[in-house]
């Protein structure tokens, strides 16, 4: 599962996309370390900052955009979600959790500096957010410039350029608002295809061959109140494989805006989601089968976002579970529902679901049930008048639930 199972890769960014993810063709990183990347080399250990730091907590919302490059593609988006800032009481230092948005969630805390006058906080480059024990390998903070060039026919080069002249990243703090942003990014993700563009920011890069992940610009951070009830956006069900084996291993991908129905952003810490297949029935992550593995000590329905284990990534989760034999995991569609509670009051999404089979009952629709929309996209993820080839199908309900299903024309 290496690189494509390890926290923050884990996305749903295989070529059957969702509709919500600009996936780009089949961009590739090369396998091979090029001659112009970063020459770091993977330590047997590294120890992360998951505690939160004692200090002031300030919690902002964030703003930007970012780029995120995997092995099957990439995609970019606009910066969504919080992030909390520690100003210690030295009055000097600074700790930020999850500084790259795409990794919201993970947990990972990173230290910076605050000037004498308060103005700006550098951060050192090479501190780690994510770290796999078992591969010796991890992804660290850096700076370069990423480039996408249109090579026709649907397919992408990715490549990303690393500055190792720059040892730190600087973020400026408005004395007034006390908004932070990032100094010396830029990038422009919304030009029309056929395309080539590039982006310079703040990079998560893998430390065993100096190849991106995510790249970020743009980046501005506004000071945000305490987290408020709210009901949270739905969630997307991008992929479902089914390993057809006892053994296991069969996954749901799925991607997390985190933001609720206003489009207001919302606290990670307070984010859980459950899974259901079928007639809305909740699957239970049994202590007896998952516990062991991925450090639980009871039964759970809610798994907290960004909770990591051997079977849970940010937007990834694995069952021990088929569909092969007597006794199967679902007869035609699995599923996910956000929860988001504050202040004990807690607020649901709808639950989204994806069908795998077909069924029967995805026809039979009530009064008080009725079909008000369906949308077609490409495995590209671009919305398309009529179904051609390999095509997601998108179906909208009078109660607002949404159904996604394959199909093939």
């Amino acid at each position: 599962m290496k690189k494509l199972s390890l926290l923050l890769l884990c996305i749903a960014v295989a070529v059957c996309a969702s509709a919500g993810v600009n996936l780009r063709g089949n961009a590739y990183r090369p396998l091979e370390k090029p001659s112009h990347a970063a020459t770091m080399k993977a330590p047997s250990h590294v120890d992360i900052i998951t505690e939160q730091p004692e200090g002031t907590v300030v919690t902002y919302q964030r703003e930007g955009e970012f780029m995120y490059v995997s092995l099957y593609g990439y995609f970019s988006e606009a910066q969504t979600g919080r992030v909390k800032v520690v100003y210690a009481d030295d009055g000097k230092t600074v700790y930020i959790k999850d500084p790259l948005c795409y990794g919201e969630g993970v947990g990972a805390w990173v230290y910076g500096q605050l000037s004498d006058d308060g103005t700006t906080i550098s951060v050192p480059l090479g501190q780690y957010v994510s770290y796999n024990e078992e591969y010796s390998y991890g992804l660290v903070l850096a700076w370069g410039s990423t480039m996408a060039v249109d090579l026709g026919e649907g397919f992408y080069w990715v490549e990303f350029f690393a500055d190792e002249s720059v040892t730190e990243v600087t973020y400026a703090v408005d004395p007034a608002s006390g908004t932070i942003s990032l100094l010396g990014s830029e990038g422009n993700a919304s030009n029309p295809e056929p395309y080539c563009y590039e982006a310079t920011g703040l990079a998560g890069i893998w430390d065993d061959d100096a190849s991106v992940a995510t790249v970020e610009w743009g980046s501005t951070w506004s000071v945000l109140s305490d987290a408020v009830p709210a009901v949270p956006a739905n969630p997307e069900v991008t992929d479902f494989f089914d390993c057809g084996s006892e053994e296991g291993y069969t996954r749901l991908d799925f991607n997390i805006n985190l933001v609720d129905v206003d489009g207001n952003p919302l606290d990670p810490d307070c984010l859980t989601y459950s899974i259901f297949t079928d007639d809305d029935q909740l699957f239970t992550f049994d202590y007896a089968t998952y516990g062991p593995n991925n450090g639980f000590d009871t039964d759970m329905t809610e798994i907290p976002y960004g909770y990591s284990g051997y079977d849970f990534y940010l937007r990834r989760v694995y069952f021990y579970r088929t569909n092969v034999g007597d006794n199967p995991f679902f007869n035609w569609r699995i599923g996910i529902q956000l929860n988001y509670t504050v202040d004990g009051i807690s607020n649901k999404s709808e639950i989204v679901y994806f069908n795998v089979y077909p069924h029967s009952a995805i026809n039979e629709v009530g009064n008080d049930k009725t079909v008000t929309g369906v949308r077609y996209y490409n495995a590209a993820g671009q919305q398309m008048a009529q179904p051609n080839g390999l095509t997601i199908q998108v179906t909208t309900y009078s109660d607002g639930t949404t159904a996604t299903t394959k199909v093939i024309k």
